[in-house]
């Protein structure tokens, strides 16, 4: 039985769109409107509407669960008088800083100033469309998926270093001079612990690599990958312990000082869009993405949405572990950050790869079981 998608449920809504609409216009314009190449283009917009949609709601409510997890972290309630539990709290600020003026330092470079926080919000958001969250999230899926994810997020240092340069302050350039620094150190542990997925997997494909854990998940026998992983994670995310760029004791506020308003909230909004990225690719990378262990009920995983589901539980597991990381641990010192990034996480993600080439030579290891031969 073919597998229902999210591309199939946009295609059927285009169909509709265009019969509604055709339906109420003359024959022969109604005629030459009716091609499958406008159903196909209206079904490709609604379906990055439903992707947009989708990836929206999830990064409020993690902003929301992040708000309730370190309320009870710090011994307090955390937001709860707009809406039920605080549920509606994150619409409310949004509102506010929808009704708040921008304003440009005088001296600021315009171009730079407005696409910067657009072009770090969009290339956030476009990690929607390339990460699969289920088998039946879309169509196809992309050969080199993973590399692409992996590229569209490590293009952050560049927008963020031009919003910081062109707000002629010395603390935004000071900041995004950190947050250069800070990404480039990490990027290298960073794929190194992907480069231990690939060769485990075999493939760079984002659905194999999910489906070669279909015996054990790659956290087991790739712990050490997927420690080093988090940790650059939390580094390309900007995250306590390593906000570096921000600090806003030192900094004022990092290379966002000099913004307000709505490029604020693009800021804080793609912050928290990356922080869902990253538990996306550790969920996808090391945790069997949508997939659960055999020994869980059938009734648990083949309901409508089962994966989807459990892939969203996982997720919001992984955030969760960002949140404790960053209640439990203050922030470390700009030059502690980059000794650990060059000497400590290198070698460490080295010998990742080193037990990888290790566990693809052994293939079977006693307790977790065999490497399936999907991306062999």
């Amino acid at each position: 039985m073919a597998v229902t998608t999210l591309f199939d449920v946009a295609d059927d809504i285009s169909r509709a769109i265009l019969i509604t609409v055709l339906g109420h216009l003359p024959a022969p314009l109604s005629t030459w409107l009716a091609t499958p190449d406008l159903v196909l283009g209206i079904a490709v917009l609604v379906f990055c509407a439903l992707l947009l949609a989708a990836g929206m709601i999830n990064t409020i409510l993690l902003i929301w669960f992040e708000r309730k997890l370190l309320g009870r972290f710090m011994d307090r309630r955390g937001a709860m008088h707009v809406g039920f539990a605080g549920l509606l709290q994150n619409f409310a600020d949004g509102l506010k800083l929808f009704r708040k003026n921008t304003f440009k330092p005088e001296q600021a470079d315009t171009l730079g100033f407005f696409s910067g926080p657009t072009a770090y919000m969009v290339a956030s958001i476009v990690m929607f469309a390339i990460l699969p969250i289920s088998s039946g999230w879309s169509d196809g899926s992309l050969p080199l998926s993973l590399l692409l994810a992996l590229a569209v997020f490590s293009f952050a240092p560049l927008f963020i270093f031009v919003s910081a340069w062109s707000s002629n302050n010395k603390y935004s350039l000071m900041g995004g001079m950190r947050s250069a620094a800070q990404m480039v150190a990490y990027e290298v542990p960073l794929l190194l612990a992907v480069v231990a997925v690939v060769i485990a997997a075999g493939s760079f494909n984002l659905n194999t690599i999910v489906y070669e854990q279909q015996n054990y998940w790659f956290w087991g026998p790739l712990l050490l990958a997927l420690i080093v992983f988090v940790a650059a994670m939390l580094a390309e995310m900007e995250r306590i312990p390593f906000d570096l760029p921000e600090a806003e004791a030192e900094l004022v506020e990092g290379w966002n000082t000099e913004y307000g308003g709505m490029l604020f909230a693009f800021f804080m909004l793609a912050d928290y869009v990356r922080a869902l990225v990253g538990s996306f690719l550790v969920v996808l990378l090391f945790l069997g993405g949508w997939t659960m262990p055999t020994w869980v009920p059938s009734p648990l995983t083949t309901f409508p949405l089962s994966g989807i589901f459990w892939f969203m539980v996982k997720t919001y597991l992984v955030f969760l572990l960002f949140v404790w990381v960053r209640a439990a641990l203050p922030r470390v010192r700009t030059d502690q950050l980059l000794r650990v990034g060059w000497m400590r996480m290198i070698p460490l993600s080295l010998l990742s790869v080193v037990l990888a080439v290790g566990l693809v030579l052994v293939r079977c290891l006693p307790v977790f079981g065999c490497l399936p031969t999907v991306g062999s």
